[in-house]
């Protein structure tokens, strides 16, 4: 009897500290220390990292197909129809949000940040978490992950054929693809944000590069679209 006590009072204790252990564990209230905070704020030792080593969309080393002219695909390219999912012109892009403060935890890796900052156009092809990520780091304003003008199933498996472009001190004209390319053109503002989608349903397999460029063939941005709609 005296055993079987025993053993529960132990029983009792142990779940007791993992119960305790737990909860301290995922209360994000707690307030951290300074070593805590830098863990999420910047790397361990210091060290040169590059855009492209934390955005691989930005690898152009990974493009290996000849880049043609950006006259040249304007001039040549066919044109894509485009949706617009949200437009405000007037929307001014934030240095710092509130979203990535370190008490936060999940955005707060300043080089990720200044990478994401780096650049004025960025795509999105499905998934929910991912375009949660996405318009955190970019601090879009609500509304902007709405449904696709296109299709209702679009960014699911039912409907893999749209991407999204998030877009940045920029008013679009046109959307232009030829061969490898798809050239975005348009007039560079100093403030807006425009976000667009187009559907690739009959483009061939393949990475296409994507340039951001004004009406007279100077790129302002590029990434590197993975389309695979089969």
């Amino acid at each position: 009897m005296k055993k079987k006590r025993f053993c529960i009072s132990i029983l009792c204790f142990f779940l007791f500290f993992q119960y305790t252990k737990i909860g301290v564990a995922k209360n994000e209230h707690t307030p951290m220390k300074c070593e805590e905070k830098l863990n999420l704020l910047e790397p361990a030792k210091p060290k040169t990292i590059y855009d492209y080593e934390l955005l691989p969309e930005r690898n152009i080393s990974t493009f290996k197909e000849k880049v043609l002219p950006i006259s040249l695909v304007q001039k040549n390219g066919n044109k894509v129809p485009f949706a617009i999912a949200y437009k405000n012109l007037n929307w001014q892009r934030p240095a710092y949000d509130p979203i990535w403060n370190s008490s936060l935890r999940r955005w707060s890796y300043v080089p990720l940040n200044m990478a994401y900052q780096q650049h004025i156009v960025y795509s999105y092809q499905g998934g929910l978490s991912y375009w949660y990520d996405l318009s955190s780091y970019l601090a879009l304003p609500n509304g902007t992950g709405g449904p696709s003008p296109i299709n209702e199933y679009a960014f699911t498996i039912k409907y893999p054929y749209v991407v999204r472009l998030v877009i940045f001190n920029f008013n679009i004209i046109s959307i232009k693809h030829y061969k490898n390319q798809i050239v975005v053109s348009g007039v560079p503002l100093r403030k807006g944000l425009t976000i667009v989608d187009f559907d690739t349903r009959n483009f061939p397999d393949s990475k296409k590069l994507l340039q951001l460029a004004t009406p007279d063939g100077y790129e302002l941005d590029y990434l590197i679209l993975y389309l695979s709609n089969h």
